[in-house]
């Protein structure tokens, strides 16, 4: 095989498995850098004031001893849905070995032993590849409603266990031809409280002539758009920042390295990858709630930490004059501290590099991750003798020591978690600085790591997210 046929069949190797092909990433590019809109920006401002304005959801506490639709259990202190479906929250002893030692304990954790969808259409309009997000309520919402993805339904949801109507366009994600399947893939969930649940990330593009007119409370939107409006606090759905990561897209070559280079590369960081699930020695044993040994019930009717840490279990009354059902109750996760989501990015050989470390969660199936350069709460370490504070923790909490890039505040999904916001944060590392890296780290450049994006169940919900700002 000559020089030039090799390098053919290398370049198209690396297009295939980075996901997008090169027809669609140029679309995305044009979509983000053009200023061309079904929209004005200004008209779009409008309709999500309108939207905001209109919220009508009514969400109020009660214990979770009373809920409607909802037991807990008697012998096993489990949260469950009458039905058996939706979601529980059960319990699970967890004892992490390294060769740095061994940490134990047990904790909450969702239960969801479904796959759900996440799905955003897209559509060429005027030339221009947009994408179509709905505004939606959720009862755990910092902002009340949120741009969601067109279609963001559980198994349960779009069978419809609830008794309501199904979602929109939810047909055109489930097979059929309906559209072309630009990107799905498996990606799991916050492996820190969800106990081995994963939904598929879709983006399914229709026909130029498909779909003349959206449902109120859809709209149509390009990437510049979405990445402005992503640098509004609160505003853009975990969901949607989740299947946008997919989208962000480096330039046609990675700065001055080769095919070749970029390879070796990637299989190095496999094997890493490898080397770090080797070294991580996992054991998550499902207990019952009432097993839980630094865990209870309060007086309130929430499900607590015994030293107010991490996160709390509590019980939600909504109403609703807009979603499929009026009322319900459930169980949501509460966490009053406000984390820090962090990418710490530098510039080497005319290429972005970011700082990833190999992420450990219980509640991934594939327990090690590629997760961001820091992930943590500042009260679930301070002054707690028994964890050490991550790598970089003072870094990325003063942010004093490094520029900063890029920092908004994101909330988490509000149908799981309520009023729950991150800081995301991306610095910049000065030239000639070198911190030493502990074992867990490595840099991963910005094409190597839409590789792992487009892997499926390769990059945490929390890398994610902070590299959807990046869009």
């Amino acid at each position: 095989m000559s020089k030039k046929s090799e390098r053919s069949l290398i370049c198209g190797w690396r297009e295939e498995l980075t996901g997008l092909d090169r027809d669609m990433r140029l679309e995305v590019i044009r979509s983000r850098r053009l200023k061309l809109s079904l929209h004005t920006d200004k008209k779009v401002e409008r309709w999500i004031d309108a939207r905001l304005a209109a919220a009508d959801l009514k969400v109020g506490t009660r214990s979770l001893m009373g809920m409607n639709g909802w037991q807990v259990e008697e012998e096993t202190g489990n949260i469950r849905h009458d039905s058996g479906r939706f979601f529980s929250i059960t319990g699970a002893y967890v004892r992490h070995r390294t060769r740095a030692g061994e940490l134990e304990w047990d904790q909450p954790f969702i239960d969801q032993a479904e796959i759900g969808i996440l799905g955003i259409l897209a559509k060429r309009i005027r030339g221009m590849m947009h994408f179509c997000l709905q505004a939606k309520e959720e009862p755990g919402n910092i902002n009340s409603v949120q741009l969601s993805p067109t279609v963001q339904a559980t198994y349960s949801n779009y069978t419809l266990v609830h008794g309501g109507s199904p979602p929109a366009f939810l047909d055109y994600f489930l097979g059929g031809g309906r559209g072309r399947v630009i990107y799905a893939k498996l990606q799991t969930e916050d492996g820190g409280r969800f106990l081995f649940k994963s939904n598929r990330n879709m983006i399914v593009q229709v026909d130029d002539h498909d779909l003349a007119e959206l449902p109120d409370g859809f709209i149509w939107l390009t990437a510049r758009q979405i990445a402005g409006l992503m640098a509004r606090d609160n505003l853009v759905h975990a969901c949607t920042r989740s299947i946008l990561s997919s989208l962000v897209i480096d330039g046609e070559e990675s700065g001055s390295r080769g095919i070749s280079s970029w390879g070796a590369s990637i299989r190095d960081t496999v094997q890493w990858l490898d080397d770090r699930k080797a070294a991580n020695h996992f054991l998550v044993a499902r207990r019952p709630l009432s097993g839980l040994k630094e865990w209870g019930m309060d007086r309130d009717g929430t499900f607590s930490h015994e030293e107010g840490r991490f996160f709390r279990v509590i019980g939600l009354e909504v109403e609703s004059g807009s979603r499929e059902i009026a009322s319900w109750q459930q169980p949501i996760l509460d966490n009053p501290g406000t984390g820090v989501i962090g990418l710490l990015t530098r510039m080497k050989d005319g290429e972005r590099f970011f700082l990833m470390q190999a992420k450990a969660e219980p509640g991934n199936r594939s327990l090690v991750q590629l997760g961001p350069t820091v992930q943590f709460t500042p009260g679930n370490y301070i002054g707690n003798a028994r964890l050490p504070k991550p790598f970089l923790f003072d870094e990325f909490r003063s942010q004093d020591s490094f520029p900063l890039v890029l920092e908004s505040l994101q909330s988490e999904e509000g149908a799981r978690f309520f009023r729950e916001a991150h800081h995301h944060r991306v610095l910049e590392l000065p030239p000639g600085v070198e911190p030493e890296l502990p074992p867990d780290f490595r840099w991963l450049s910005q094409s190597e790591l839409r590789f792992f994006v487009h892997m499926g169940e390769m990059v945490n919900s929390c890398a994610r997210s902070v590299l959807s700002l990046l869009l």
